[in-house]
């Protein structure tokens, strides 16, 4: 199977949500696009690890 030619793409447009609206990454400003590249993700299951930080939540989610 051959590779397609970048012609035959199309460009993939990443979309998030920034201050309360769902809008595409590519109309961020430079302010706005450092925010996005310094975003850290999470899941439940790592945060909760981390007894320290959770103990509250852990308590309040049980009941």
């Amino acid at each position: 199977m051959s590779k397609p030619v970048n012609t035959q793409r199309t460009r993939c447009e990443t979309w998030t949500r920034a201050m309360g609206y769902i809008r595409p990454t590519a109309n961020f400003n430079v302010g706005k696009k450092s925010e996005y590249n310094d975003r850290v993700y999470f899941t439940e299951q790592k945060a909760f690890a981390q007894p320290s930080h959770c103990e509250f939540m852990k308590d309040n989610i049980a009941a």
